[in-house]
């Protein structure tokens, strides 16, 4: 966990993680950064010889040979140069696709309570915004180091070299420009934080409008969502205006501190050759190094502004991969081997919230190979019961046993693999309808995956469209009807083959003859399996082998529809209000016993 998040020790933890990996590609960026950086010094250096040798001396050989090494040097410093820049870019790619990885790898092995905290418009920002911020920070320090400072040190070599004392007077200006910027870097810090939060507010206003495109036409809130995109773009343009403000007060400090140090060099130079002599060779050579040094020295005063920016998304980086993985290392445990199939849940407490317990000591039996039903008031705790089974939360007391086992130590993986899920709320990834029903078998054949949306009632409608199974499905299965993507959804049960089914009301968002069909697939999909039915119509509850009734985080019925009728409880009240209507309309409807 990073507890100190000052600059220096994000850049040192970044450094700790990448430097050593890349340490030699970086030995090579340096090699020829260090060559732009003295044939930058050694171009100074010829200044000397140009003006003495040439305008003074007028020796006309020197006319010859010093516009030829010129040319040399310019030469290869432009090779180095391209090649230096060719070789920081193929390594910040490489890292950023590297962290890019290593921060979706680390999403992935998040239960579900993390994905409830962070917004998905937060990750995303995450997964671009910050990568790139721990690229572009490793590409600061290396160019920062590798070729400004070395051409400054180079050019302060030639400084120095041609008179100890003027370079002194020209470098006293460092100490104060170092001090403001310091200043500066911290007000830069703060707007860069504010700007990452007005990313996230963009993106995640164009994630709602395109995937809730129907609701924003239906009920009007163009305006609403353009009032919200107009309020993150301009708060993300002022935080940039102001960023590069700040950023810009360094050009005219280091100017005024440059134009400072010439004009004391030439009132030194002046003097030293008025009352000494000096050749003017000399004094050339120190301008113009001095001149030359503005550049790498004006790009190393931005370094501290331009690293506490980057520093600010590696800090969300660094916050996100510090996140203990509630799934890591739970696949080292041992597979869990079911026979029968049966479930059980041993007085198991849980609660999302410490103040508003969900389940309160519940006992459970769903016997092997059969259907039960789980029936209840909205907040009774039915969908948390399949969120348990699945591991997607841990219970804080009591035990979920699959023929005796107890699941929580068994591995995740093969836990999952004997439970298939259809739900109400059908979630298709974007692709094709043969990757969607392949999805968690991506080793299934061809002529499997079609037997299962055979099975599932589906193969028909899948022919039917344009590209068959070859078909885009569209952003959240846009392309293709509810009822679609429902039989989608089954087939991908049917190919799973699992001995455990959980059906978390599947059809009862669909029209009549849509439900039929599909009650004809869920026929074959529970025949011989344990199932397990949220239930919240007649249609999957009246033929169930044994109905759970759930009040208040605890089973207070347990029996089958007509015993529960019979008794005159909970479940008979639920039924007269609810289900008196559904078994009158179409009692053919239901979901036959297997017992």
């Amino acid at each position: 966990m990073l507890k100190d998040t000052s600059t220096l020790t994000v850049l040192r933890r970044l450094l700790g993680e990448h430097g050593r990996t890349y340490a030699p590609r970086y030995a090579v960026a340096f090699a020829f950064m260090g060559l732009v950086a003295a044939c930058t010094s050694l171009s100074a250096w010829m200044m000397k010889d140009v003006v003495n040798k040439i305008f003074v001396d007028q020796d006309r050989a020197s006319l010859f040979w010093i516009p030829l090494v010129i040319s040399a040097i310019f030469i290869v410093k432009g090779f180095a140069a391209y090649l230096q820049e060719v070789s920081l870019s193929r390594i910040g790619n490489r890292i950023v696709a590297e962290i890019q990885k290593r921060m979706y790898d680390h999403m992935l092995k998040m239960g579900v309570g993390f994905y409830q905290q962070y917004p998905s418009s937060d990750l995303i920002t995450r997964m671009t915004h910050n990568a790139r911020a721990a690229q572009s920070m490793l590409n600061h320090v290396a160019v920062g180091l590798g070729r400004d400072l070395m051409t400054l040190i180079g050019l302060i070599g030639v400084m120095v070299s041609q008179d100890p004392i003027l370079a002194a007077i020209c470098l006293i200006g460092g100490p104060v420009a170092a001090v403001v910027l310091k200043r500066l870097s911290e007000r830069v810090q703060k707007a860069a934080l504010s700007e990452v939060s007005g990313i996230t507010t963009i993106v995640g206003t164009v994630r709602e409008s395109a995937q809730g495109i129907r609701i924003v036409k239906s009920f009007q809130l163009e305006k609403l969502l353009q009032r919200r995109m107009n309020e993150g773009v301009e708060a993300v343009e002022r935080l940039s205006n102001r960023i590069v403000a700040v950023q810009a007060q360094v050009n005219p400090l280091i100017e005024t501190i440059g134009g400072l140090a010439v004009a004391a060099a030439v009132v030194y130079a002046g003097w030293r050759n008025l009352s000494f002599g000096d050749t003017p060779g000399q004094f050339f050579a120190f301008i113009t190094a001095l001149l030359m040094a503005a550049d790498p020295a004006r790009r190393l005063s931005k370094l501290q502004l331009q690293l506490a920016t980057s520093a600010v998304g590696v800090r969300m980086m660094y916050e996100l991969l510090d996140k203990p993985a509630a799934e890591v290392d739970q696949n080292q445990r041992p597979d869990l081997l079911v026979g029968e199939g049966e479930v059980r849940f041993d007085k198991v407490t849980f609660s999302y919230d410490p103040d508003t317990p969900v389940l309160r000591g519940l006992d459970l039996l769903a016997p092997a190979g059969q259907t039960t039903a789980l029936v209840g008031l909205s907040g009774a705790g039915k969908t948390t019961l399949f969120n348990l089974l699945q591991r997607f939360w841990e219970p804080a007391k009591g035990l979920i046993r699959i023929d005796g086992q107890p699941i929580a130590e068994t591995s995740i993986t093969s836990l999952r693999r004997q439970i298939a899920l259809v739900s109400q709320d059908v979630f298709l990834f974007e692709g094709t309808i043969r990757e969607n029903i392949a999805a968690g078998r991506e080793d299934a054949s061809k002529d499997e995956v079609v037997a299962a949306s055979k099975a599932a009632q589906a193969d028909e409608f899948i022919r039917s469209l344009p590209n068959g199974y070859d078909a885009q499905v569209g952003e959240l299965g846009s392309q293709i009807s509810g009822g679609q993507r429902q039989r989608i959804s089954l087939a991908r049960a049917f190919l799973k083959d699992a001995p455990i089914i959980l059906l978390d009301e599947p059809t009862s968002a669909l029209d009549s003859e849509t439900e039929q069909s599909i009650q004809e697939a869920l026929q074959k999909l529970t025949r011989g399996r344990t199932t397990i039915v949220i239930a919240h119509r007649l249609a999957t509850v009246a033929n169930a082998d044994l109905i759970h009734v759930l009040d208040n985080g605890e089973v207070v019925e347990s029996g089958r529809h007509r015993e529960l009728i019979a008794r005159g409880g909970l479940y008979a009240r639920l039924y007269q209000i609810q289900f008196a209507n559904a078994v009158s309309e179409s009692p053919e409807k239901a979901v036959p016993a297997h017992a």
